[in-house]
């Protein structure tokens, strides 16, 4: 299990069992469950991200032909300290937290309200097929999150969520906010079915 999974599981499981002990609905403790699991793994997931968005944004360029995962973590904390290798954790919490938050809530809804229990294995599964889509309503905090973090890792100044959000709108149009919303929703179902419906079925 990845360590981001195991930090979503715990943080998730934990909350969920304390928010059905207090007598909260399931729903309820989905969400709750989703977001605390979301936060717990943004803080791995945020300077993962920024090594990842530095390779990816530096490769074949002067001067970096041999970075790797150390050497970027040590240019990025010599130049801005450790705080550095956390630049677009607003973002990055913001989009984990509801990112599981949807996902675990928009699964039990279809699970419970729109009964899809019933049908076994199969509405499980639907079920998470339909948080995972459901889920994918915040992609343009990762637009903004991945934008972020690329001019850091190109030593720019990074801006505000705003003046992201409002440069992309003038550019582009608010379609420019989506980009990418296919492969990420792909990529959220599937995340959903293993991440949330699997642990349901197995009661964790």
């Amino acid at each position: 299990v990845r360590c981001w999974a195991l930090f979503f599981i715990l943080g998730s499981s934990f909350t969920k069992k304390k928010v059905l002990a207090m007598g909260g609905s399931k729903t309820l403790a989905a969400l709750a469950g989703g977001t605390v699991g979301g936060v717990a793994q943004a803080l791995v997931m945020t300077p993962a991200g920024m090594i990842f968005t530095s390779l990816n944004v530096n490769r074949g360029k002067k001067g970096y032909e041999n970075d790797n995962a150390w050497t970027v973590t040590r240019r990025i904390i010599k130049e801005k300290g450790i705080k550095g290798m956390y630049f677009g954790g607003g973002p990055m919490c913001l989009r984990q937290a509801s990112n599981w938050a949807s996902r675990s809530c928009f699964t039990e809804i279809a699970r419970t309200n729109l009964r899809m229990s019933q049908y076994g294995m199969l509405g499980e599964i639907g079920s998470g097929v339909i948080g995972g889509i459901g889920s994918s309503w915040n992609t343009p905090i990762e637009t903004i999150r991945v934008l972020m973090q690329r001019d850091v890792s190109m030593g720019k100044e990074a801006k505000s969520f705003g003046q992201y959000w409002n440069d992309i709108v003038k550019d582009q149009g608010y379609t420019g906010l989506f980009r990418g919303w296919t492969p990420r929703t792909i990529q959220a179902i599937w995340q959903t079915v293993f991440m949330v419906v699997v642990p349901n079925i197995l009661g964790i």
